[in-house]
């Protein structure tokens, strides 16, 4: 697993947004192109044979720039790192690049596509489900953490977030013309965790810290 380190941090940091905002910039191509091929067509006419697409990429970023949130305010938290939490920063890596694809598939074909919905709705389940394995490492790891006392529940969040996709994936499974609309649901989660986290202790650690020292 390997130990702790603290050289290279903000190289790796600096690694994964560059990623995450080229997997972002990505998701508007299939407009770009359509737009390159407008033609004699009127803006108008071309704005609405675009607005699925578009309404795709509006969803697909705002979901990528909450996963980023998530990520960054996990890793601003911590200014060290192992070899486990690397591997699975890079599999979580792996699930943002792989995001346009099964937009894509989303937009050349319906949002009714049942595999194309798996497709999308599973990527997002492994990308949350990274996040709550880098989490969960971090909180099992206090060593890893900087700066005065926090709480380090955001392992809790991201496993909602887990659950909520998974229960979303099987709804769009059994009921085909659900398709994406369950998604509109993670609106709520952010209330959800609110209520949950009123009932959660918070735990410090910056006794443990210097404890350790």
């Amino acid at each position: 697993m390997g130990i702790a380190e603290h050289k290279g941090y903000d190289r790796l940091v600096n690694f994964t947004d560059a990623i995450v905002a080229i997997a972002a910039t990505l998701l508007i191509l299939p407009v770009v192109d359509a737009a390159s091929q407008l033609g004699s067509h009127d803006a108008d006419a071309f704005i609405e044979g675009v607005f699925p697409e578009f309404i795709m990429f509006a969803l697909s970023f705002a979901i990528i720039a909450n996963f980023w949130l998530e990520h960054h305010r996990l890793f601003r938290l911590i200014d060290k790192f192992d070899t486990f939490l690397i591997f699975f920063n890079f599999v979580w890596l792996f699930g943002i690049v792989l995001m346009p694809v099964p937009t894509a598939l989303i937009v050349e074909g319906n949002a009714d596509d049942v595999v194309a919905v798996a497709f999308y709705i599973g990527t997002m389940i492994l990308i949350s489900l990274m996040h709550f394995v880098m989490c969960n490492h971090v909180r099992r790891h206090p060593e890893f953490e900087h700066g005065a006392s926090r709480t380090t529940n955001g392992w809790l969040s991201s496993l909602v977030v887990t659950i909520f996709f998974v229960i979303a994936l099987i709804a769009g499974l059994v009921i085909p013309q659900f398709g994406l609309w369950g998604l509109v649901g993670m609106f709520l989660i952010p209330i959800t965790m609110k209520i949950i986290r009123r009932f959660m202790p918070v735990r410090q650690t910056a006794g443990r810290s210097a404890a350790r020292r």
